[in-house]
């Protein structure tokens, strides 16, 4: 078969299966009209299911969100309830050399200027972390974050204020990891008149 002919045949298959071909009517036409409105009911379904899976999504970002923080508060404050007993006992450290009686001894300064640089590290780091130290002397006891050691009567403060902080809590976010100790003012007796 020579190259014309090739054509030839092309074209002539092309020709009967345009007549093979049924012509448009005017109702086939009409069908595509009809079928608009399912169509549109179609897109406005998948439209509201994506609408709804994107909402879903965003809800599943937010909840693995605070997940992530709760995780990290969680982790942050095992730490810290597991450290600060080290606070407690340099912080004792601390007081015990600056109320010796060799407190101007050259070592024991130097000593003591050791143990305030370790806890000026510890309280930077903990601050990095976002934990905050609770220490809260000449406020108002609030039992959420303080623990009632002692009550003391007074005429010096009204009752109910933190006296004296025996040992700092520490919070994170809204987690309370220890609850600070403290000593809290109470009225003195009234003497009966008389």
């Amino acid at each position: 078969m020579g190259e014309s002919e090739k054509y030839k045949w092309i074209s002539a298959a092309a020709t009967e299966n345009e007549a093979a071909a049924p012509a448009d009517t005017p109702a086939e036409e009409a069908a595509p009209a009809e079928a608009e409105p399912d169509m549109q009911e179609e897109i406005d379904r998948l439209t509201d299911k994506w609408k709804r899976a994107l909402a879903e999504a965003e809800n599943a970002r937010k909840r693995a969100d605070a997940a992530r923080i709760e995780g990290r508060e969680h982790g942050i404050a095992i730490a810290v309830e597991a450290l600060a007993p080290a606070l407690d006992a340099l912080a004792l450290g601390i007081e015990a050399a600056r109320n010796s009686p060799d407190a101007k001894d050259p070592r024991i300064v130097a000593h003591l200027e050791g143990l305030r640089n370790i806890r000026t590290a510890f309280e930077t780091g903990l601050k990095a972390l976002g934990v905050r130290t609770i220490a809260p002397e000449k406020t108002a006891f609030d039992p959420a974050l303080h623990e009632a050691m002692q009550m003391q009567e007074t005429e010096e403060t009204e009752p109910g204020q933190v006296l004296i902080v025996h040992r700092p809590g520490f919070a994170i976010g809204q987690r309370l990891i220890r609850p600070a100790r403290v000593t809290v003012s109470a009225a003195p007796p009234k003497e009966a008149e008389g």
